[in-house]
This record gives structure tokens, sequence and C-alpha cells, in this order.
């Protein structure tokens, strides 16, 4: 009995130290990311709507029906929201800095949001950091993450709503398209 005790008593303490260390720790799911612009160059400004769009008074699939945008009208991009409900993960090849910490092999960064050019918001240790995640020779990539981007659109007519269809418009590239 004492012995079963002792053990329970440091599996207990080994895992408080492990969680305080961040070596379990997880993101928390659903992460919002408000404001983002996941891509290289996204940005919010005046977009063309490329494909009819149904436009939500939420940023929510059940909620009503704020308007609807037709193929070439144009609408003003406000800003977005990337909801990634799973992280994706990489795991650490080679020990690398990640934020103020150091990353040694066996470790995993879970993945948030892409920013672009390789670059993601990253989980690692209970801290969000941007860090460049494609490099084979330091990490290997176990899973993409699960997410949808939400913007904010406001039409000609001043109307404000929501569309998780970010691809029904265009010109949402400065660096191009």
């Amino acid at each position: 009995m004492k012995l079963k005790l002792f053990f329970g008593i440091a599996l207990l303490f080994g895992t408080m130290a492990s969680i305080a260390e961040g070596q379990t720790s997880r993101p928390p799911m659903p992460f919002v990311d408000k404001g983002a612009c996941p891509f290289e160059c996204c940005t919010y400004r005046d977009w063309t709507v490329e494909k009819a769009t149904t436009i939500r008074s939420a940023m929510r699939d059940g909620s009503s029906i704020a308007f609807r945008l037709k193929k070439g009208e144009r609408v003003r991009g406000l800003t977005g929201s990337v909801i990634t409900s799973q992280a994706g993960e990489v795991r650490v090849l080679k020990r690398t800095k990640i934020g103020r910490f150091t990353a040694r092999p066996g470790d995993t960064l879970y993945l948030l949001t892409y920013v672009g050019e390789g670059f993601h918001r990253v989980w690692y240790k209970g801290k969000i950091t941007e860090e460049e995640t494609y490099d084979k020779t330091i990490f290997r990539q176990i899973r993409e993450p699960k997410a949808v981007w939400w913007v904010k659109v406001r039409n000609s007519r001043g109307q404000i709503g929501w569309s998780r269809e970010p691809d029904n418009f265009g010109n949402k590239d400065q660096c191009g398209n």
C-alpha cells in the first residue's frame, strides 16, 4: 500500500513538473486568431466579388443571413479571424531556438495559423511565437492545422457581415493578385 502511494505521488509530481515546463501542454482549442490574414501579402482593403457569396450577421455558420453579394460587386475587406479547431504539429529533429526557449529533438510545436513564406504562429511551452516551420532538416511535419478563415466585409450600402468563403473575393493579395 505504501509503495503504491509513493509511486502515485511520484507520478503526480512528475506530471505536474512536465506541465509546468510546458512539455505536455497543448494549445486550447479552438484557437481564434483575431485580425489574421493568413498568407504572404494578404491585405484587407477593397475587394472584388468573384463568386456569389452569402454574408452572415455573425462569425458563425448558423447565424442569420445579413445580405448576399453578386459576382462583380465590390466590398471592403475589414478584418478577419482564423479559427483553428485542431492544431497542426511538427516534430523537432535538431536543436533550435523557438522564441526564448531551446527546442530539442523530439519536442512538438503546435501550428496555429499560417502567416506566409513558411511561417506559422506556433504554440510551444505555453507561448505563442512566429516561426519558420518548413525547414525539413529541423522539423518533420506531422499534421497541418484544421482552420477556417472568416472575413468581415462591408458592401456599398454600408452593410457589414461575415463570410467563411474568402476564396470568393479577389484583390486580397497586395503583392499581385
